[in-house]
């Protein structure tokens, strides 16, 4: 999935999980998102809060890696400038 075909608005669901990866990058955020990915049933929605512009390329390698599936990265101007995204994974068995 390119970056261009990601959807940017959060899908109308309840998240059953956030992982808050605000203020780290991608890599070190990334083995929180694989223990919550680990902990979720097939189905669930997970919700992760990245401060990381990488975001946007890192989230959809993930889900085009594994069986799950990527909803949304939305991006919005969070506090001190900074960029915040939100990203939406659908979680399915691998």
């Amino acid at each position: 999935m390119t970056e261009s075909a990601v959807p940017d608005e959060a899908p109308d669901v309840e998240p059953d999980m956030t992982v808050d990866n605000r203020g780290r990058g991608c890599a070190s955020g990334i083995a929180r998102v694989q223990r919550a990915l680990a902990d979720l049933p097939d189905g669930a929605v997970l919700v992760v809060q990245s401060t990381d512009r990488r975001a946007k390329q890192e989230y959809p390698k993930l889900a085009e890696q594994t069986a799950h599936e990527l909803l949304a990265i939305e991006r919005e101007r969070g506090r001190f400038l900074r960029t915040e995204y939100a990203t939406y994974l659908e979680i399915h068995g691998e």
